[in-house]
């Protein structure tokens, strides 16, 4: 029954992604498709990965500190994967849909936990390797190979994501009990979320100032993690030093950790996730009751759909938080930004006066290209998609609000950030209005593509709705599919059009294009689009 439920677990992270509605197995392209996206982006992280710890190899071995590197890799997984898994773990072990379902059918708790925990432990794994694997091939890169040092970096490798597992664990459990008892669930969770990824891009926003306090600062801190971090110090030194001694000892704090959790857990499971706090009835008054027109009522409909789960919130709207952030950082960067502008000479003063519209649309577009929210629209309509279908409205009303649904939460925060950067650059009344429309277009585009993409390849026997926001074909497609795009932009005006197009002619250029594309996708929507949906 274990091995059973291990297989479920892992088809509805895996390979449900490449399924559509229908229970048919996944063709050839789409298998093709799938890896390419993952080693697409096991490429990107390995590279990036790479290169930080290229950085910092040899300062650490000038002066005598090799451990450190060994140290800062351990001290990377753990926070890369405990911000990686630390929710997924809330959803998996604590808050997962089906765990009354489970519990009521003839199969040990003890199985249903330890499914769980494999599943974590693999993503944790993966997490881990875009990381160990860049480490490891810089430091046998640059050093003699040892096997005594691959064999021990091999037994930190596989013994690491239990401990941090345990970690994820403690803390899933703390962010769950304090979920359940707060009022706005949703909102709690979202907040949580944005801090923890604040904190993330926060620590490599900064990297690089730290990397330098660290090589002048070697030797003192390296004191410090021996004294404050037990486990990473004998960690590093076991791989480094080739310490036996430090190895058991490692071994021994990421074990104990984690078999006293997963004690804990055995033992308190079916009580921990059957819990469930007070809930306040309310009466409904006559006054309260209120008619909508019925396009009104579908963009509520949305709308509670979407703010009831922080998960999907920030996988799908990424973007709109970058955008955010980018609008505020233009409002108080945007005097050093003009103030270096000024520096500049004339001769490229006047230059940069005709890249302002352009870098501004594409800065906005580049960094909404994040935003799936489409994409996952019709799948998360999952088991109630029928109630959805009943209802006297027609098909291309539906679709229509889940692209006007898509534009609502996207141009609002989009404009604001253009509006501040035409008044940032004191763009003209021209300008100013492109860096509205352009973008605009962009998101009509994206929001038709994204829907389209769902309707091609929904995915309905999901588990969990993070799944579907995260994993799901159309979700990768549409992210990575734009990103390209977006890159596509600037390469075909650097290496082609620049020699006979001015950038602003190039700018609108595409915004005609867009137009003609947007055109041609709402007659797509309207036609197989419907056909597509009412056959679901």
């Amino acid at each position: 029954m274990l091995g059973t439920l291990i297989k479920i677990r892992l088809q509805g992270i895996f390979i449900r992604s490449m399924k559509g509605s229908k229970k048919k197995n996944a063709g050839i392209g789409m298998i093709l498709m799938t890896a390419f996206l993952f080693l697409y982006l096991a490429f990107f992280l390995c590279g990036m990965f790479g290169y930080f710890f290229s950085t910092m190899l040899e300062p650490f071995r000038e002066i005598g500190y090799e451990w450190i590197y060994f140290a800062m890799m351990a001290i990377t997984v753990i926070m890369v994967c405990f911000i990686g898994s630390i929710f997924m773990t809330q959803q998996e072990l604590y808050e997962a849909k089906d765990n009354e379902l489970l519990l009521s059918m003839p199969i040990k708790p003890r199985d249903i936990l330890l499914s769980r925990i494999f599943v974590l432990l693999i993503m944790n794994y993966l997490y881990e390797l875009v990381i160990g694997i860049p480490c490891i091939f810089v430091y046998f890169r640059n050093v003699s190979f040892d096997g005594i040092k691959c064999l021990y970096f091999i037994i930190v490798m596989l013994t690491l994501p239990f401990f941090i597992l345990a970690i994820s664990c403690v803390f899933g459990w703390l962010i769950a009990m304090i979920v359940k008892r707060m009022k706005n669930k949703t909102m709690v969770s979202l907040i949580l979320s944005v801090v923890f990824l604040g904190a993330y891009f926060y620590f490599v926003m900064a990297f690089p100032k730290y990397l330098n306090l660290l090589i002048a600062n070697g030797a003192s801190i390296g004191e410090g993690i021996r004294k404050t971090l037990f486990p990473i110090y004998h960690l590093a030194m076991a791989i480094s030093g080739k310490n036996g001694a430090s190895l058991i000892q490692y071994f021994f704090c990421a074990a104990i950790p984690f078999a006293l959790v997963m004690f804990l857990l055995s033992k308190n499971f079916v009580s921990i996730t059957t819990s469930k706090t007070a809930v306040k009835k309310g009466k409904v008054k006559e006054s309260d009751l209120k008619a909508h027109r019925l396009k009104m009522t579908l963009l509520q409909r949305e709308w509670r759909h979407f703010s009831s789960n922080s998960s999907v919130i920030l996988n799908t709207s990424m973007g709109i938080m970058f955008t955010i952030v980018m609008a505020v950082a233009l409002l108080i960067k945007g005097r050093e930004i003009i103030g270096v502008l000024g520096t500049f000479p004339k001769e490229a003063q006047e230059l940069l006066e005709n890249f302002k519209m352009p870098l501004v649309c594409i800065a906005v577009i580049a960094v909404n290209s994040l935003d799936t929210i489409s994409a996952s629209s019709i799948s998360l309509e999952g088991n109630r998609l029928w109630i959805l279908k009943a209802l006297p409205i027609q098909s291309k009303d539906i679709l229509r609000t889940k692209i006007k649904f898509h534009l609502l939460l996207c141009v609002p925060f989009a404009w604001l950030c253009a509006i501040i950067g035409s008044i940032v650059f004191s763009l003209s009344v021209v300008d100013s209005i492109m860096v509205l429309v352009i973008p605009t277009l962009f998101f009509l585009f994206q929001a038709m593509i994204g829907l389209i993409l769902n309707l091609w390849k929904p995915k309905f026997d999901w588990v969990n709705e993070t799944i579907v926001v995260k994993q799901s074909m159309p979700v990768m497609i549409m992210m990575f599919g734009f990103m390209a795009f977006v890159v596509l932009l600037i390469v075909l005006y650097t290496a082609i059009c620049s020699k006979f197009m001015t950038l602003i002619g190039y700018t609108y250029l595409w915004a005609v294009l867009l137009v003609v594309m947007n055109i041609g996708l709402w007659h797509m929507i309207h036609t197989w689009g419907v056909k597509r949906f009412e056959s679901l």
